[in-house]
C-alpha cells in the first residue's frame, strides 16, 4: 500500500479536527502542539495549514497566529449562491442521462431521508440525536454528490464539495434540526429526482435552485438569531459522515494528481 505523504497526513488530521468540532471556529492552531500530537516535524504541519488556508478553513491573524476561520454573514450567503449556480446547472445537464445505478442510489437516499423523518416522528425527541443527525447529513450530502458525479466534471465537483464542507462547518452552530427541515429536504430531493428521471432539465434546475435557496434562508436566519442572542447555547457539534469526508478527500487527491 502506498504510504501517505506526511503533509497529506497532517492535512487530513487537522481537517478532521476542524470538522469534528475539536478545533471550533475562532480557536487558535498551534503548529508545535499539532506536531507533537501527530508525531512529525513542524514543516508538514505548516504546509498543511497553508492548504487549509487556501481552502478557507483557517486564516492568519497578525500578532495572533493561525485560527479556524469564522464566516461572516456575507461569506455564508456567497457559499450558497455559488452552490446554487453550479449545482442547478449540473442537475439540468444530467436530466435524462443518469445511469441506472445512479438513479437507484438517488432513490435509496430519498428513502433514507424518509426513514430519518419517521424515526424522528416516532421518537420522544423534538430534535435529532447525534446518530440521527449523521444519517440525515449522509443522505442529504450523498444525494447532491451523486448528481455532481454524474455530471462528469471533477473540478466542478471538487469546488462544490469544498463549498458544502464550508457551509456545513459554519452552519453547525445553528439550532438543531427538526422534523420540518427533514421533510422539506425530502420533498425537494423527491421533486429533483422526478425531474431527472423524466428528462425535464428545466424542472431539475428549478427545484435544485429552490432547494439551495431554502437552505440558504435557513442558514442566514439562524445566523441572525445567533447574533441577536449572542450565540445560541443549544448548538450541536457537527462531524461530517466519514465516508463522505473520505470521498471529498479522494476528489481532491485526483485533482492534485492532474495538475
Amino acid at each position: 500500500m502506498e504510504k501517505i505523504p506526511r503533509r497529506r497526513q497532517a492535512y487530513l488530521y487537522i481537517q478532521q479536527r476542524i470538522l469534528s468540532g475539536d478545533l471550533p471556529a475562532g480557536s487558535q492552531i498551534s503548529e508545535l502542539t499539532l506536531a507533537k500530537e501527530i508525531g512529525m516535524s513542524r514543516m508538514p504541519i505548516r504546509e498543511a495549514i497553508r492548504q487549509l488556508e487556501v481552502e478557507g478553513l483557517v486564516r492568519q491573524v497578525p500578532r495572533f497566529g493561525t485560527i479556524v476561520h469564522s464566516l461572516d454573514r456575507a461569506e455564508m450567503a456567497e457559499l450558497y449562491e455559488v452552490r446554487e449556480a453550479l449545482e442547478s446547472h449540473t442537475a439540468e445537464s444530467v436530466a435524462g442521462r443518469l445511469s441506472a445505478e445512479d438513479t437507484q442510489m438517488l432513490s435509496l437516499l430519498c428513502k433514507r431521508l424518509l426513514q430519518v423523518a419517521r424515526e424522528l416522528r416516532e421518537s420522544d425527541e423534538k430534535t435529532f440525536s447525534p446518530e440521527l443527525l449523521q444519517s440525515f447529513l449522509a443522505a442529504d450530502m450523498g444525494f447532491h454528490m451523486v448528481i455532481l458525479r454524474a455530471g462528469g466534471n471533477r473540478r466542478m465537483m471538487k469546488i462544490v464539495s469544498d463549498l458544502r464542507v464550508l457551509s456545513r462547518i459554519f452552519a453547525a452552530k445553528r439550532e438543531p434540526h427538526n422534523l420540518n427541515i427533514v421533510v422539506n429536504v425530502y420533498r425537494f430531493h423527491r421533486r429533483i429526482l422526478r425531474a431527472l428521471k423524466t428528462a425535464n432539465g428545466k424542472m431539475a434546475r428549478y427545484w435544485m435552485q429552490e432547494h439551495i435557496r431554502a437552505s440558504r434562508r435557513l442558514a442566514l436566519e439562524s445566523f441572525d438569531r445567533r447574533q441577536a442572542l449572542g450565540e445560541a447555547k443549544n448548538a450541536m457539534p457537527l462531524a461530517l459522515p466519514q465516508d463522505l469526508l473520505e470521498e471529498l478527500n479522494q476528489i481532491e487527491a485526483r485533482e492534485a494528481n492532474k495538475t
